[in-house]
């Protein structure tokens, strides 16, 4: 499934304008929306699961226009938000009975065969009787991402999957949305940048509601590739660096910040070339780490 964003601006009630002027295609695979707080990635992620409408411009679905098709865009839609709220005194395989109704299943032994086979793709086909208010973090998000497989839609917008997980649920995530991701179109935002590089080939960056960057992660590390610098500088001389270069990484070792910035040739004495990592192309991007 392909979707079309075209010139989508969202302005609150406050005045607020949190998109302005956005157009994006989304094409199937992964694709990593990233960004800073307050960038504008749950309002179009909210706009793209149809929860509220833009304030002005339109999305379209294989080239048909989202509102004017609604329940057939909604029946090829699935959505994990950050913040699941599941019902804690239901077991898993309850709250996938209760959630295939919503998605319109109706049919008893339907409901109970797409119930077990989201519950096996995320492994948790051995804890149907266990409540989901006993359910650890990891497992909560497996049981959000088992909801919003149902009906095995083509478009799965997921939002900070991996945020509070300890490291083997985080690469247990990651290599589910790999196997889920194969097959259809994928949007996954995330503060944690390297899970994006791990599993995704395309990306989007937006800042304050603008669109800064579409395209494949290789072309954005392109623009930072052999104008990345790596110095170890005295406390007092990091400011120094930042008015010469944009930094995107600092990092402390016995006290010294350790400093990586972008610039056509070296602008402190002891600097050497580094391989860029997304985290520096997004930085820079951005315009450098905050102060």
């Amino acid at each position: 499934m392909k979707i079309e964003i075209n010139h989508i601006t969202q302005i609150y009630k406050n005045k607020t304008k949190a998109l302005d002027d956005i157009t994006l295609d989304i094409t199937p695979g992964l694709v990593g929306l990233l960004g800073r707080n307050g960038a504008g990635k749950t309002s179009l992620m909210r706009i793209l699961a149809t929860v509220m409408q833009p304030s002005s411009g339109d999305v379209r679905f294989d080239g048909k226009p989202v509102a004017q098709n609604l329940p057939e865009f909604r029946a090829g839609l699935g959505y994990l938000p950050q913040n699941t709220k599941l019902m804690p005194y239901m077991n898993v395989f309850e709250f996938m009975d209760y959630m295939c109704v919503l998605k319109g299943i109706n049919d008893k032994s339907k409901r109970n065969a797409e119930a077990l086979r989201c519950i096996t793709l995320v492994g948790l086909q051995d804890q149907g009787k266990k409540a989901l208010g006993k359910f650890s973090g990891g497992m909560l998000r497996r049981a959000g991402i088992a909801q919003a497989l149902i009906g095995d839609p083509k478009f799965l917008i997921i939002d900070e999957p991996t945020t509070g997980l300890d490291p083997e649920e985080q690469l247990y995530f990651l290599n589910l949305l790999t196997r889920v991701g194969g097959e259809r179109t994928v949007l996954f935002s995330t503060h944690i940048i390297q899970d994006v590089e791990n599993i995704c080939e395309r990306v989007c960056i937006l800042d304050y509601g603008t669109l800064l960057y579409q395209g494949t992660i290789d072309d954005l590390l392109l623009t930072v590739n052999d104008r990345l610098w790596q110095c170890t500088a005295a406390p007092g001389e990091e400011q120094a660096l930042r008015d010469k270069a944009i930094v995107t990484r600092v990092a402390y070792t016995k006290g010294k910040p350790v400093i990586r910035y972008v610039a056509e040739k070296s602008v402190f004495d002891g600097s050497e070339r580094v391989v860029p990592a997304l985290e520096d192309a997004f930085l820079y991007t951005l315009g450098g780490v905050k102060r």
